[in-house]
């Protein structure tokens, strides 16, 4: 796992960058990080920081989504 990404806007980045490969909703990436969608809206408009635990359980998550063979469907069938 990497280190602590440097600031609020790498974090947002990364968050968004994972739900939307991942299809997820911001309710769905809470309830499987243990999180309110709210939360999760306030992390990717850079308002909070978040917890050093929960950081390690979205590297994890990030991890699981890389290594998984995911189908994707033609843009025209989205």
């Amino acid at each position: 796992m990497d280190s602590w990404p440097r600031g609020k806007t790498a974090i947002a980045k990364r968050f968004k960058a994972l739900r939307r490969r991942s299809l997820l909703s911001q309710s769905r990436l809470g309830e499987i990080l243990g999180l309110c969608r709210q939360s999760v809206s306030e992390i990717e408009c850079r308002r909070v920081l978040l917890h050093p635990s929960t950081w390690r359980r979205f590297q994890g998550l990030e991890a699981k989504h890389d290594r998984a063979q995911v189908v994707r469907l033609p843009r025209h069938w989205r």
